[in-house]
């Protein structure tokens, strides 16, 4: 969209200036002055809004302009250099756009809704956007119409183990583990036997009645094939996690590495397309390094990895301080690790942050700092992630780094029982006795 712009220009008339200026010119006003001077800059249009800086397109989103005000939100959601991430003036730019009828606004409440970013999460509400956004000629809307009706949905898993056993998962628990930012031990995922390696990728899921085709006339699967096709690098990467998965399809990694390939060989540069990039990045390197659908590379893995980590991927620097800590196609070197954890840690990755911690604990390639581990770990821990949690409860239960505090320990503990991770029940019932005796 074009707008013209008024240029205010505040200029001063240097001596050098004056000298060529008639008697006549000289009488002028400065008011006369500059409405002359503003004359020539009255009619400016605006090709490229990423060009503009924070400060005019704030001038611009405050006259009405709703692609000014969808800039804004983009880069106040995403953070950029020069501006901090922020999800509530995110939000706020993003309702402005939609109040005035700009579909890329609706869509991106929509999202807000669907992953409860500054805002308590609303399937329900990020439908009515989605749909909204559709009906005003939004493509991403589809994407994210899509992901809430995965979210909603009973959608079988159709993946070869799935298959083998006649046992299938709710894809609901996929969706979910998807957008959470879980530790993943890349090492452990490349332990697969050879039995399941050599597992064919065309098994049809006869057993059940259904046919590939018939599983992709899915509703979500449609949407996202329509967005693909109109260009759309979200629709591409969910697509691709789909079949790598087998949500509603039967699991095909061909299929899934086709989709993800498609992504990465984009070249946009849009803070909206980056997300998508990088996990799709992510994605490739972690087929690379399971091994699924293609030979396992730990040094391709790695490529792919850095290509995400470069773009500002949080999770793809923690894969890499993986590697590095693990030794896994390249020398073990934990000042390596850590300088990818701190990357990571930077943009407040929970996973990279408990690692930092970890590494203090034990001094690996740094000195043993109990005090810093506690500092890392809480910060991990204060976003919920479950590892840190219990790691915690084990400080203050031996009085590592702090002052020994069961109660303290306990609440840990309690933490991450509550999330139901593995061995934190134990520990609960553990300190509670410690305590007990120790009344």
């Amino acid at each position: 969209m074009k707008r013209n712009i008024r240029l205010i220009l505040l200029l001063s008339i240097s001596a050098l200036a004056l000298m060529g200026c008639s008697k006549k010119e000289e009488e002028k006003t400065e008011e006369e002055q500059a409405t002359t001077e503003q004359v020539a800059f009255d009619d400016v249009a605006v090709e490229d809004y990423t060009v503009l800086s924070y400060s005019e397109l704030e001038v611009l989103a405050y006259e009405g302009d709703t692609e000014a005000q969808v800039m804004l939100g983009r880069s106040l959601e995403y953070g950029t250099e020069d501006i901090k991430q922020n999800f509530n003036e995110a939000l706020s730019w993003y309702q402005m756009a939609s109040d005035s009828g700009n579909a890329d606004g609706t869509c991106a409440l929509g999202y807000f809704y669907l992953n409860g970013a500054g805002v308590e999460k609303d399937l329900d509400k990020a439908q009515e956007l989605f749909t909204t956004a559709m009906e005003h000629g939004s493509i991403n809307a589809k994407v994210g119409l899509a992901r809430v009706m995965l979210q909603q949905g009973d959608y079988e898993i159709y993946t070869e183990e799935s298959l083998s056993t006649g046992s299938n998962e709710n894809s609901e628990q996929k969706e979910t583990s998807s957008d959470k930012d879980k530790k993943e031990n890349i090492e452990d995922k490349k332990d697969k036997t050879d039995k399941e390696k050599k597992k064919t990728q065309d098994k049809q899921s006869s057993e059940d009645g259904e046919d590939e085709e018939s599983l992709e006339q899915n509703g979500p699967i449609e949407l996202l094939k329509v967005a693909q096709q109109a260009g759309d690098l979200d629709g591409a990467y969910y697509l691709g996690y789909i079949y790598e998965n087998g949500i509603g399809v039967v699991q095909d990694y061909n299929k899934a590495f086709d989709y993800y390939n498609r992504v990465v060989k984009s070249t946009s540069t849009a803070l909206n397309d980056r997300d998508a990039i990088n996990l799709s990045n992510i994605a490739l390197g972690l087929m690379y390094v399971k091994g699924n659908g293609v030979e396992a590379d730990s040094k391709t893995a790695l490529e792919y990895f850095t290509k995400a980590s470069d773009n500002n991927s949080a999770k793809a620097s923690y894969y890499i301080g993986q590697m590095y800590e693990t030794g896994m196609g390249v020398d073990k070197d934990y000042e390596q690790a850590m300088e990818f954890y701190l990357k990571a840690a930077e943009l407040n990755y929970a996973p990279a942050l408990n690692q930092i911690g970890y590494l203090y604990y034990n001094g690996f390639g740094v000195d043993v700092d109990f005090a810093s581990a506690v500092y890392y770990q809480k910060l991990a821990a204060l976003q919920g992630y479950p590892i840190a949690q219990v790691n915690l409860g084990f400080l203050y239960e031996n009085g590592y780094g702090v002052e020994r505090n069961l109660v303290t320990a306990l609440s840990y503990y309690e933490m991450a029982a509550s999330s139901g991770y593995e061995g934190a029940t134990e520990a609960v019932v553990r300190v509670k006795a410690q305590i007990n005796e120790e009344m």
